[in-house]
């Protein structure tokens, strides 16, 4: 295994991570809104919800998986990657395939996911700092 490959348990632990963990994630960044959100934490948020559905419509397309359920809101989202991520054997990680444009594997793509996650949750936290007058 070379430096750049995690297993799935450790991909499914970064996107929990991204997702819930008490400091630099999307739920603790999300936290720090207060009062009237900036209209652009809508906007990420409903981002971050696309972009998530279509990292996983890619892999759906590689791999025996079902895709997202329509009806999950964000929250409900991140809960059910962490879990698909989970069930992913090592092999199906080095499966290849191309997202936009550019060829890579799916632990690749799970770790363009989890990065986006976090680069956004950031956004999210400066954000919810900025006191806003309706």
């Amino acid at each position: 295994m070379s430096a750049l490959t995690l297993n799935p348990a450790q991909l499914s632990r970064l996107l929990d991570e991204a997702f819930q963990a008490d400091w630099e994630s999307l739920h603790s960044a999300l936290a720090t809104v207060e009062g009237q959100p900036h209209p652009r934490i809508g906007w990420l948020t409903q981002h971050l919800s696309v972009t998530k559905r279509g990292y996983w419509q890619a892999l759906s397309e590689v791999l025996p998986i079902s895709p997202v359920p329509p009806e999950l809101d964000l929250d409900g989202l991140c809960r059910w990657e962490v879990a698909a991520a989970a069930a992913l054997s090592p092999e199906q990680l080095e499966t290849l395939l191309t997202y936009s444009g550019t060829p890579m594997t799916v632990g690749d793509l799970l770790r363009v996911n989890i990065r986006h996650t976090v680069w956004h949750a950031g956004q999210i936290a400066a954000l919810g700092r900025v006191p806003r007058m309706a």
